[in-house]
């Protein structure tokens, strides 16, 4: 009995090794796809931007009549109330022209004239600035860069007239009808608290005090593990190199990651192919804002500085300037610090520069700095040996970085020529 229990028993596992052995030999195998994102899972570090955050006015301009002035700075009541004032104004109607032909002294006008000016410090072009202001029907097929737009009340007229002054000194567009009128503007001049300024040249000097907050806070830094992370498809290949001086290299073989530690400073490059065909600039803009979004976020507030000239070549530089408070934090030379730099082609970022810093929001101190005004910083520009090469004077934050904390102090700045600041004190 038993035997015949163990040939039975040894038939029925003959049988099913057949069958298995069958099923192996003629089904098709079932393969499930690996999804990217559950292969590498990015860390969401930073914060997330849209262009039309990255879009305003550096400084808004009261002129109010008989030679007085004043300068609004973004972050601000009175700017809040002025910009967004401009912003919902319709402007329609560009007729391309040059200063002469407006047959107008732009320097007396400014002096007596109520009006509103705005200033975008290197530029943007009309169509991205688009984005943030009601310019409506067809716009100058040019795409010149506006780098102020100056809203004149007439005098003893309710009329407006509109002007955006372009990269080319010699160019404007006069816009033929806005929805704004001499009584809005009028009713503008009327804000609290403001200084009041003073032309020199082509800048604004204040002739009363004028005092803007320094702040000290710790930091802390991206990690090279977040980092790693967040530029390479696959971690696992990444190869590390450590130099004598500090910097740590990544590398994928095709794309590589510098983090200069002693600078608090990165530089991801990516070669890109050139292309011929037509370079869109509101394109690469985009994709510029959506690269960072996607890589270490922008911790802070950033405004567009400068965008790539019109006939310049393929790759495209964009600078993005960082603002604390309503003030652009100001790199010396060839400093690291306060702003993010990207060369784009075709939507591809090929080299994206960055500081590794990310601010505390938390435990901020400040305290009010008061900066020179009057004939003392009259004479502390007069005294300065680069003057005659100055184009633009603003006030701005130094930054002093130490080893956990650190401070932003106001200070007058000067732009140059060259494209480089300097601070005034």
């Amino acid at each position: 009995m038993i035997d015949k229990l163990k040939t039975w028993l040894l038939v029925l596992l003959v049988g099913l090794s057949l069958v298995q052995t069958y099923y192996l030999s003629y089904s098709s195998p079932k393969f499930d796809p690996l999804v990217q994102q559950d292969y590498v899972k990015t860390d969401p570090i930073g914060t997330q931007a849209k262009l039309e955050d990255l879009l305003f006015a550096d400084q808004v301009i009261l002129h109010m009549g008989n030679q007085v002035h004043t300068v609004l700075y973004p972050n601000t009541a009175a700017y809040n109330q002025v910009l967004d004032s401009v912003k919902q104004r319709t402007l329609s109607g560009f007729r391309k022209t040059t200063v002469s032909a407006l047959n107008m002294n732009l320097d007396e006008v400014r002096g007596k004239q109520q009006g509103i000016e705005l200033t975008f410090r290197d530029g943007v072009p009309i169509n991205i600035l688009q984005r943030i202001m009601q310019l409506k029907g067809d716009l100058p097929p040019d795409n010149d860069i506006i780098t102020r737009i100056w809203i004149i009340a007439r005098e003893a007229k309710d009329e407006v007239r509109t002007i955006l002054f372009t990269d080319t000194a010699s160019t404007v567009y006069e816009v033929q009808k806005a929805d704004i009128s001499a009584k809005d503007i009028e009713r503008l001049m009327v804000v609290e608290g403001t200084v009041p300024y003073k032309v020199d040249g082509d800048y604004y000097l204040p002739t009363k005090p004028v005092a803007f907050p320094s702040y000290k806070f710790s930091y802390t830094q991206f990690t090279g593990d977040q980092l790693k992370r967040t530029f390479f498809v696959d971690p696992a290949i990444t190869r590390n190199l450590s130099e004598w001086d500090g910097t740590e290299i990544y590398t994928d073989a095709k794309r590589g990651l510098q983090l200069k530690n002693d600078q608090h400073w990165l530089i991801y490059s990516d070669p890109v192919a050139p292309a011929d065909s037509k370079i869109d600039v509101q394109e690469n803009l985009i994709s510029a804002v959506q690269f960072v979004n996607q890589h270490g976020g922008w911790n802070g507030q950033y405004g567009v500085q400068k965008v790539p000239q019109r006939l310049l070549p393929v790759n495209q530089a964009f600078i993005f300037r960082q603002y604390y408070g309503s003030l652009p934090i100001i790199n010396q030379r060839s400093e690291n610090i306060g702003f993010i730099k990207m060369v784009l082609q075709k939507g591809i970022v090929s080299s994206y520069e960055r500081s590794t810093i990310i601010p505390d929001s938390q435990g901020v101190t400040s305290k009010e700095v008061p900066l020179s005004y009057g004939e003392v910083l009259d004479a502390k520009l007069n005294q300065y040996p680069k003057k005659n090469a100055v184009i633009s004077v603003f006030p701005g934050y130094r930054p002093i970085v130490g080893e956990q904390k650190m401070e932003l102090v106001p200070a007058w700045t000067v732009e140059l020529r060259d494209g480089t600041y300097e601070f005034l004190e």
